[in-house]
């Protein structure tokens, strides 16, 4: 079960989420339910590299140097589907990313270890999220949580601090093929910036069980696990949902699909999501 927080609480972390534009929600998750959680990710990261035993092969499976992504398991797998969409869990999303109301996207997972040579495994490079959702809004968070430690080293994400407040644009998705005129600009050399002391770094140590709420304009990224002794894999679960101000709004023919989207009869250009499709979790 997600953790209780009090009203005084939910207001401190909607105040650092509103500033800085991703907070940590150290503890959100029990023991037990980690456990049970990432049991169902083994299974199905199982079933993607012919381990067999474990049904819903029609997943989506991304593969990299030392990076798996599952995408959608809540289309497949009962238990993962009851897990996300818990009430408990939506309200604590809708009340910090100060969203009335509250429908569920999709998730991925994400499972990074060391290349098989032993060095680091693939990262992510500085991005954010919005440029890629077909959908549009402020109103857009993702839930990060965390399976196993993401510390320093070990692909933990980290953040431009305030940058949901400061980006001019839509930056292009650093994989992938867009159209020359998407109108979308290219992301500046963050790294130099933090180095001049332009932009600052703000991350954290992750426990398992923890969680990081992500406005999805903030622009974010994460090194390849280091691959080093004291460093094991690092699993992370990732849930993307719609509130209150969200509109369909592609920016580009390659973002208009995705996780409840039929690209022959995508909806029509400002519509609301559908609640049929994407399902109503929180609502006061």
């Amino acid at each position: 079960m997600p953790r209780h927080y009090s009203d005084a609480e939910l207001q401190q972390l909607a105040a650092f989420y509103d500033t800085h534009g991703a907070v940590h929600l150290p503890g959100f998750l029990d023991r037990t339910t980690v456990e049970r959680v990432l049991g169902e990710i083994d299974r199905a990261a199982a079933a993607a590299t012919g381990g067999g035993g474990a049904p819903g092969l029609a997943r989506s499976f991304g593969r990299g140097r030392g990076r798996m992504t599952i995408r959608s398991q809540a289309d497949e797998n009962p238990v993962i589907r009851g897990f996300l969409l818990q009430r408990g869990l939506a309200e604590v999303v809708a009340r910090v990313s100060g969203s009335r109301i509250l429908q569920f996207w999709f998730d991925l997972t994400f499972i990074h270890e060391a290349d098989a040579d032993g060095g680091a495994g693939e990262g992510s490079g500085w991005h954010h999220d919005i440029s890629a959702f077909g959908f549009k809004g402020e109103k857009l968070p993702s839930l990060w949580m965390a399976m196993t430690p993401a510390v320093e080293g070990q692909s933990r994400i980290e953040f431009i601090d305030g940058s949901h407040r400061s980006v001019p644009g839509y930056f292009r998705p650093p994989t992938g093929a867009t159209s020359p005129d998407d109108g979308m600009l290219e992301i500046p050399d963050y790294d130099s910036m933090l180095r001049d002391g332009t932009e600052r770094r703000l991350a954290w140590d992750c426990a398992p069980g923890d969680a990081l709420l992500i406005h999805p304009y903030t622009i974010h990224g994460a090194k390849g696990n280091a691959g080093s002794a004291r460093h094991g894999r690092r699993v992370a679960i990732t849930t993307r949902w719609l509130g209150d101000d969200v509109r369909w709004l592609p920016l580009d023919r390659r973002f208009a699909s995705g996780a409840g989207i039929d690209p022959a009869s995508p909806p029509a250009l400002g519509s609301r999501p559908s609640r049929s499709t994407f399902p109503l979790v929180w609502e006061p």
